[in-house]
């Protein structure tokens, strides 16, 4: 059993209670409140329409985490996304009640509507299911760091001016139909040796609706071993971004130089349109 799984086990007893994953069952007649994910800017609960998701599902989610962010390379970050999946599992939730139909997890055995997870790729950014508008690589400039659309390939980013911000994430709208999709955002790793970023803003639910700037405690860097340390941050609460919402990511570096600033996020997807 890895890390997630067993964290999940312990602290989401409304996922697991009595030795078995439970189902999550929409309420009749009325939305779901979503609590346990920041989706709207000042709302400490948003109604959402959702899907059910059968036991047997939770536990392939809850498994699929577990073979992202493996235990033995990051404890930490599977400990962030134990405590954090039930966000995930809320994505996949409204996006099946959007899509409708056969539109549900199945994960590797997904084909056509069904939903799958993946960690966000800097070739995500700008692509069609966060932003629908650029279905092709290179259709625009709304990629990673404003660079092409789902055609920026690496997090490495060699221009950080102390105190200026950059949009690591320009503008977009996540894509409304078919192939829904969105993406789940819990914190950020740097993986240079000197941190260079020392705060992260959220745009969410349009330009104008910013959430509060958060400081990134890039300097208080995390032990793997003897010789390897590494910077997390984590939200207090994930960002949720549901399908047909339009945000964005702004980062503030207090370093010059080079920067591997790398959004420690989960995408979830209609298979139809996924690619390599």
């Amino acid at each position: 059993m890895g890390v997630i799984m067993k964290y999940a086990k312990e602290q989401c007893p409304d996922l697991f209670s009595n030795g078995a994953w439970q189902s999550q069952v929409a309420p009749q007649n009325a939305p779901l409140n979503i609590d346990t994910a920041l989706i709207k800017v000042g709302a400490v609960a948003v109604p959402e329409s959702v899907s059910n998701l059968e036991a047997a599902q939770v536990a392939a989610v809850i498994n699929k985490l577990d073979t992202i962010w493996r235990s033995d390379v990051s404890h930490p970050i599977a400990n962030m996304i134990a405590e954090d999946c039930r966000a995930v599992l809320s994505l996949i939730r409204i996006l099946g009640a959007a899509a409708g139909g056969s539109a549900e997890y199945a994960g590797i055995l997904a084909s056509g509507p069904q939903f799958d997870i993946w960690p966000l790729r800097p070739k995500d950014i700008g692509n069609i299911f966060l932003n629908g508008a650029f279905t092709a690589i290179g259709a625009g400039v709304l990629g990673l760091y404003g660079g092409p659309s789902g055609g920026v390939f690496t997090w490495a980013q060699p221009g950080m001016v102390a105190g200026v911000a950059q949009t690591i994430i320009p503008l977009q709208t996540t894509q409304g139909r078919a192939p829904f999709g969105g993406v789940v955002i819990f914190g950020g790793i740097e993986k240079t040796y000197v941190p260079k970023i020392e705060g992260i803003q959220v745009t969410l639910q349009g330009a104008t609706n910013i959430v509060p700037a958060q400081p990134t405690a890039m300097t208080m860097k995390r032990t793997f071993g003897d010789d390897n340390d590494i910077s997390i941050f984590r939200f207090e609460k994930p960002i949720l971004i549901p399908h047909q919402t339009a945000f964005a990511v702004n980062i503030m570096p207090n370093v010059s130089g080079l920067t591997n600033f790398e959004l420690i996020a989960c995408m979830v997807g209609q298979v139809q349109n996924k690619t390599l």
